[in-house]
């Protein structure tokens, strides 16, 4: 199966890696050829979705859709770019003709090729089931070791991606807090998250891990999705209060982890 990628980033990068016949689609880097587009079964739209104002931007993504679809032909063009509930089907309404999927992506920045290939689930969501089918098949047939296939909505697959992104930075405003709290006692907290870890529930992962010098998250993902998604929630009227107080938290520790350096530098440490 040749499959398109269009946005040649980290995620487009990756992504491409997994497939045997690519074609690339992005004229910033080079890549400029659209009729090789149309030789594509699938295409994967990996382009950036800032939050601007704490609101996920669209602007990149609609500008991409409005100018390639009308030289698309049959080809099922799949998002991979971090989108809110209900995006995909806003884009299926715009553009009829067009079979849209959503596919989140679950990259770490540091580590994106390696987590494409050896990616904990892959998550397929559309609203047509032969539309899910082809996506999952070229999975199937793709260079990544998957664990797990889910084949869900479109609007089940966002909200995956934004679940699994905020649980992630509850998980780490959650080990900052317990880091303070044995601070405060005289405990040490290596050993609490070791004890912690041992639990399957729980686990061990990179977000447990707190170090003292660079505190909360400031990623490029974490900090923009949860400020998207209480955007999102406010706007439906759901009175969900906990992503405030990790966003508040985690400003604390943002602002504390420079003091916390500059009095180690001050006592020489």
């Amino acid at each position: 199966m040749k499959v398109g990628i269009i946005g040649y980033g980290i995620t487009g990068q990756a992504t491409a890696s997994l497939f045997q016949d690519v074609v690339i689609y992005d004229p910033f880097k080079g890549y400029h050829d659209t009729f090789a587009l149309n030789k594509c079964t699938l295409v994967f739209v990996c382009v950036p979705t800032p939050t601007v104002d704490g609101r996920n931007d669209l602007t990149a993504l609609q500008t991409v859709l409005t100018e390639l679809i009308p030289q698309l032909s049959d080809q099922i063009v799949c998002i991979r770019s971090t989108i809110l509930p209900g995006t995909t089907r806003g884009f299926q309404q715009c553009w009829p003709q067009t079979a849209f999927a959503y596919n989140p992506e679950f990259l770490r920045g540091h580590c994106a090729f390696e987590d494409a290939l050896k990616p904990h689930r892959v998550v397929v969501g559309a609203d047509a089931k032969w539309i899910g089918e082809i996506v999952a098949d070229a999975y199937r047939a793709s260079r990544a070791c998957i664990p797990q296939l889910i084949i869900t909505d479109s609007i089940t697959a966002e909200m995956i991606k934004y679940a699994a992104n905020c649980f992630l930075a509850m998980k780490i405003t959650y080990a900052n807090e317990i880091f303070d709290a044995c601070n405060a006692l005289g405990v040490d907290y290596e050993q609490v998250r070791q004890g912690v870890s041992l639990d399957p529930r729980i686990g061990d992962s990179d977000e447990l891990v707190v170090n003292p010098n660079s505190r909360g998250f400031r990623d490029e993902c974490l900090p923009k999705d949860l400020d998207a998604f209480i955007s999102f929630i406010t706007e439906q009227g759901l009175p969900l209060q906990i992503f405030e107080v990790i966003r508040d938290i985690n400003y604390r520790l943002l602002n504390e982890a420079p003091k916390i350096l500059d009095k180690k530098l001050a006592e020489g440490r």
